[in-house]
């Protein structure tokens, strides 16, 4: 099993035993091996095995909303084109034109597109993908346009957000969203609108930030404005096979919103249970989107790989529609909290490269992060099964 991903990090491969003892029950287990943070032959495999096989969410509906509208985004390093066509429906395409790859479009967003024109060679094609126009092609033999047309990245939409997947075959989102979409029930996600945007670049492999975002062990020492809030221990985690990971902690009494104040002006959203009410809910829709709800707001991770040593993070806040106030206490709060959390996956990405580190045990307070770690290594083909 060990072979699908070659490495030769500090000198040689890194041994079966070692994914091996990843797979043991948690108060047996060791954590993931060093190695697996920086190399780049790791990193290409997870190209090819998680980032270009899995639903990515990178957006709303809302943000691609009248005809002829755009976005493009980088996925596992290929472009991709989102448009909505002259019916409104909304088309995802690679970003490169059929005649010799060129980029299509540059800009990130943008309005009013009619076609879509290779800067190249003039390439032309409408906002369905087919392949309109193609100068001086007459004489090529054996041409037929419509065998050129864009090639389609599949796209499903989910209340309002935008998913999208190179497969050629992906499975349905809803079965990879599986308990996700009960657990949202009483959430109205396709009433929000996004207040707040944040781009953030961290010196960290993307595997320590998901890490990081499955437990709460680091709390007391990284977030003590958090656990105010909302204590360490407090909760349970109810989504755990995976692809999706996560559950809820509670409010501390008194408290109503995750502000540093612990208060806001904010109304809850209409329809959430009492229970609700006194819960934040995390879950990371494995590998690279993590989705928070709060009694008042809901915020809305991606978290982009740039290679095995660098990730881009996108960070969204988004309240009711009809909601007045943007929710700057709720920004206020998690622009602090978010780069304490940078901060500290940064250090432990040097500290996961030096001679002194190979492999460390888990604490009965990581106990998703060791299935996450766990479901991370049946993903690469390293272990044959994964214990639950």
């Amino acid at each position: 099993m060990a072979a699908a991903v070659r490495t030769r990090p500090r000198g040689g491969a890194i041994p079966a035993s070692a994914y091996r003892a990843v797979d043991r029950p948690l108060r047996e287990a060791s954590t993931l091996p060093g190695p697996l943070f920086s190399d780049p032959a790791v990193y290409e495999q997870e190209v090819k095995r998680l980032f270009r096989t899995s639903w990515q969410c990178l957006g709303r509906e809302d943000e691609i909303a009248e005809p002829g509208s755009f976005r493009t985004v980088e996925v596992a390093g290929s472009g991709v084109l989102v448009v909505r066509n002259r019916l409104g429906e909304l088309k995802a395409f690679h970003n490169v034109c059929r005649h010799r790859g060129t980029r299509l479009v540059e800009e990130a967003e943008g309005k009013n597109l009619t076609r879509l024109l290779c800067p190249y060679h003039a390439w032309t094609y409408d906002l369905d993908g087919r392949l309109l126009g193609t100068p001086h092609m007459r004489e090529a033999k054996r041409f037929d346009r419509s065998e050129f047309g864009l090639h389609p990245v599949a796209l499903q939409t989910w209340r309002g957000f935008v998913f999208v997947n190179l497969s050629p075959r992906p499975e349905p989102l809803e079965k990879t969203l599986g308990g996700l979409i009960a657990r949202t029930a009483n959430y109205p996600l396709e009433a929000l609108r996004r207040t707040h945007r944040v781009v953030y670049e961290i010196a960290a492999n993307w595997k320590l930030v998901v890490q990081n975002a499955n437990e709460c062990y680091h709390c007391p020492g990284v977030h003590p404005q958090l656990v105010k809030i909302t204590p360490y221990r407090s909760g349970e985690e109810d989504l755990r096979a995976g692809p999706v990971f996560g559950g809820w902690m509670d409010f501390v009494d008194g408290v109503r919103a995750a502000t540093l104040s612990g208060t806001t002006v904010r109304a809850p959203f209409p329809g959430l249970s009492a229970e609700d009410r006194r819960r934040v809910y995390y879950y990371v829709l494995y590998p690279v989107n993590f989705l928070s709800l709060f009694p008042d707001y809901v915020t809305f991770d991606w978290f982009i790989p740039l290679g095995p040593e660098r990730t881009r993070l996108i960070f969204d806040v988004y309240v009711h529609r009809d909601e007045p106030d943007a929710a700057e206490d709720a920004m206020e709060f998690w622009e602090m909290t978010n780069r304490q959390d940078w901060h500290i996956c940064e250090m432990a990405h040097l500290g996961s490269k030096t001679a002194a580190y190979f492999q460390g045990r888990y604490s009965s307070e990581e106990d998703v992060v060791h299935l996450v770690d766990q479901y991370y290594l049946k993903r690469m083909g390293l272990t044959g099964r994964r214990r639950r």
